[in-house]
């Protein structure tokens, strides 16, 4: 395994061009945003997490379908 120290990290950082640094900015954003929303569900109480995500499937219910009718089999003597 490879260990990279923040300095060695900044150091190549130095070397992007102005846009591959704007793609990594914006990498860095979506996964920290990603990250905290995870660990905010982690850290809640289990009832605030029903209330924050019942209603969720309200627009798309999940539906039974009809019922099949019973397989017909030979009867017993």
């Amino acid at each position: 395994m490879v260990t990279t120290t923040f300095e060695e990290l900044t150091e190549q950082l130095e070397r992007l061009s102005i846009q591959d640094k704007l793609r990594l900015i914006e990498h860095l954003t979506a996964r920290l945003q990603q990250d905290l929303e995870v660990e905010s569900f982690r850290r809640m109480p289990w009832a605030d997490f029903v209330a924050r995500t019942s209603g969720l499937l309200a627009d798309d219910p999940i539906e039974r379908p009809a019922q099949l009718l019973p397989e017909e089999r030979e009867s017993l003597e």
